[in-house]
């Protein structure tokens, strides 16, 4: 199966700017909040898909973005709280 060129773009350039992020996160923040990223990454990843590649996204997929997105902001507010 071959990927429409637009798509192959998304992928390799969204990888690079993910990493990229990733790796600038890691270097400036500690550990527990740098390693969310693998919980934020699909959301973001989603929402590109729906801003470039003209995907839909249905209520489940918007209920459970909606669900990591929450969980993750919790565990940071409430680490910080713990201070």
């Amino acid at each position: 199966m071959q990927l429409p060129c637009h798509r192959a773009y998304l992928a390799v350039f969204g990888s690079l700017i993910t990493f990229s992020a990733y790796l600038y996160v890691l270097k400036h923040a500690r550990p527990a909040l740098a390693t969310s990223y693998a919980y934020v990454n699909p959301p973001v990843a989603v929402l590109v898909g729906v801003l470039f590649a003209g995907e839909h996204v249905g209520v489940h997929e918007l209920a459970g973005m909606a669900v990591i997105l929450l969980g993750v902001g919790v565990i940071t507010l409430s680490r910080r709280r713990g201070r």
